[in-house]
């Protein structure tokens, strides 16, 4: 049996130019057609599919770890260009399956006259398999980590636009809140306070919440912690916007920002502390 198996190994080998453009036959036109667009170089493609019909093809004989070893390093190079190019990763996958067609292939003639009898093509399947099913489970990690960092990337992004702080002069600057203020936002707001507050080196921030859409217990509770947090690195926080049908609702809740301070408007904040606006002539 081992003789019989490096003897189909290096027929795999030596036949890898031939195995690689059945699997250009094989595959699905679409992907092709992708492969086309994506502006591949087919040659590069070409080269990399005979590397790893090469690599199939060693299995059969080589240590085992050695083989696996040299799928991760392939399965890494090729997936990160398929990242880069925009190929799909479903069609990708798709395409493995055609290897084992292409390879078995070959054999065509051997195994019309039984010359390979069924517990050698279970040897040599069981000896490929695991291999196209390590590339698999490795493109698709690939593919899944990246969709996570872009997935971060957007919720970073998100967080940031929810959470403006708009300088107004020198260490004051304004922070809007406009929407619904759940946990996570909250947790979000006060990273970004904190951060942008030590950056502009601020002694007062105006958290204005006429545009937030519900204020119950669990956002005014969130509210507070932001601006503890801010105190305690010697930011005043100055809570403006409250209009009459949140006060009157946080009133009926029994919900009070005494401990706060507190102004009815921006404008009349801004004023208390000395910023006053000028008046702006515009051209006619």
């Amino acid at each position: 049996m081992r003789d019989e198996l490096v003897y189909l190994g290096q027929e795999i080998v030596s036949h890898k130019s031939v195995i690689a453009q059945g699997v250009l036959h094989y595959q699905e036109q679409r992907y092709s057609d992708q492969l086309r667009i994506s502006g591949v170089n087919m040659e590069q493609v070409t080269e990399w599919r005979m590397q790893l019909i090469e690599m199939l093809g060693e299995s059969l004989y080589e240590d085992e770890g050695e083989s696996f070893q040299k799928i991760r390093e392939w399965t890494g190079k090729v997936g990160k260009v398929a990242l880069e190019k925009g190929l799909p990763l479903n069609e990708s996958l798709k395409t493995l399956s055609v290897f084992r067609t292409a390879i078995w292939d070959i054999f065509t003639e051997q195994l019309h006259d039984n010359q390979i009898s069924a517990t050698l093509m279970l040897q040599v399947n069981k000896g490929i398999n695991p291999l196209l099913d390590e590339i698999a489970y490795l493109l698709n990690e690939i593919f899944r980590t990246q969709q996570k960092d872009q997935l971060a990337l957007i919720h970073t992004a998100m967080d940031e636009l929810s959470a403006p702080i708009v300088p107004v002069a020198e260490k004051i600057a304004i922070l809007p809140l406009i929407g619904d203020i759940d946990t996570h936002r909250a947790s979000s707001v006060m990273e970004t306070a904190l951060k942008k507050s030590s950056e502009l080196q601020l002694d007062y921030l105006f958290i204005d919440i006429s545009g937030v859409a519900i204020m119950d217990t669990m956002v005014s509770h969130n509210i507070y912690q932001i601006v503890n947090a801010l105190k305690m690195m010697g930011v005043q926080s100055v809570l403006t916007g409250i209009r009459p049908e949140v006060a009157h609702t946080l009133g009926n809740l029994g919900i009070t920002f005494e401990d706060l301070k507190t102004s009815a408007s921006l404008k009349k904040a801004l004023e208390d502390i000395g910023f006053t606006h000028y008046e702006v002539v515009l051209p006619v």
